[in-house]
């Protein structure tokens, strides 16, 4: 039973009563040798375990135990609350990368990103956390980038050998409760909002169109080069540019994905059709990924495109779509439980950079009388 689940906590496939069993397991000190040993032992091709401490096996298995916890919470499901709360960081000595973790070696250390992490995904799979501390990453011997604490530069400031231009892709994620920048190497400058992935070539090929791939939302301020189209891909809709600023909100879970466009002229259309619908500063298509029809509406952009300055306006906004942008921004789970009607609708600013959510929540409680109580990052609404 103990060795099931070992094998389960290490591919990551335990669910959260597996998770709490081995913690429990795990609790008793003398158990921490049986669990080093039939590791060493049956994935000693993999890598060696040198000086793991209990407690971090046990931090790391709380962390695991929190993200099923937070699956759960998503589907509306109310569990009884965990009492624990722990980084997750793993000490082993490694022989070389293994996939399944997708994890990378630092001086003998292995680092399992968490969820709170801005990770760089490099083409072999190589995971990198950006910290705040780092001036320069080094990708590989080849391929040196340089950044700060909220962007990441690929244009003037980074070395790249001739065989690393060959359209080799890098992903970008932030999680939720964070946002990030990067200066593609063309010069265009992308900023990505909370729970969002950027793919994208680490040099782009002057003779072909440049191409990325977005999931989550994101701001493009694209760098205009004469006659060589700009793309962002997704699962379901496309957008062509050349020089211009935009938005592009693309999240898996909306019924729609959002371009508002503020400078210039692109061009939108599904992977269903090839029927572009042309849109002018000023205006945002909509794609109904029901129906896969695009419509087009006068707005404001300044409601849409505040969030890179720290700024979020809703207008005239349903309170379902308030609680997931608020999940969103500052990274907790909402459970709703209020008997607010679905077409009510609402008007607030919020300042990300000075505003908690509990601010947030205690104007909504001023002004619209909405009660709520807190848990650590879970909030019920009553």
């Amino acid at each position: 039973m103990f060795e099931n689940l070992i094998v389960k906590f290490i591919s990551q496939s335990a669910n959260l009563k597996e998770l709490s069993l081995l913690m429990k397991y795990l609790n008793k000190e003398e158990n921490l040798d049986t669990f080093k040993s039939f590791v060493k032992i049956n994935y000693h091709s993999i890598y060696t375990m040198q000086n793991i401490d209990r407690k971090e096996i046990l931090e790391t298995i709380q962390k695991r135990i929190l993200n099923e916890q937070k699956k759960i919470n998503r589907k509306k499901i109310y569990f009884k609350f965990l009492k624990y709360a722990a980084v997750l960081i793993l000490f082993f000595s490694l022989g070389y990368y293994y996939s399944t973790f997708q994890i990378q070696s630092v001086n003998n250390r292995l680092i399992i990103p968490n969820e709170e992490d801005i990770v760089l995904t490099t083409s072999d799979g190589k995971k990198i956390i950006l910290n705040e501390n780092q001036n320069e990453i080094e990708i590989e011997s080849k391929l040196s980038l340089k950044k700060n604490s909220t962007q990441l530069n690929y244009n003037k400031s980074f070395k790249v050998s001739e065989e690393v231009k060959k359209q080799v892709l890098h992903t970008l994620e932030v999680p939720f409760g964070k946002r990030y920048k990067i200066v593609l190497s063309d010069g265009t400058l992308v900023h990505l909002n909370s729970g969002s992935k950027l793919k994208y070539p680490v040099k782009f090929d002057k003779k072909k169109p440049r191409v990325v791939f977005l999931e989550g939302e994101a701001f493009f301020d694209v760098a205009e080069r004469k006659n060589q189209i700009f793309s962002v891909n997704t699962d379901a809709v496309n957008v062509e540019v050349y020089g211009t600023k935009f938005n592009f909100k693309n999240y898996t879970e909306d019924n729609f994905s959002d371009v508002v466009l503020v400078k210039g002229s692109v061009g939108l259309y599904s992977s269903y059709t090839k029927k572009i619908t042309r849109l002018k500063p000023g205006i945002k298509g909509s794609y109904n990924k029901s129906n896969f029809s695009i419509s087009k509406d006068q707005i404001s952009t300044s409601i849409y495109t505040s969030w890179i300055n720290g700024q979020i306006v809703f207008r005239n906004e349903n309170f379902e779509g308030i609680l997931t942008k608020l999940e969103r921004i500052y990274n907790v789970e909402i459970i709703n439980n209020s008997n607010i009607k679905p077409n009510e609708t609402f008007n607030a600013k919020i300042d990300i950079e000075k505003e908690s959510i509990n601010d947030v929540l205690g104007y909504f409680n001023k002004i619209y009388k909405i009660e709520y109580q807190t848990f650590n990052n879970k909030i019920i609404i009553n």
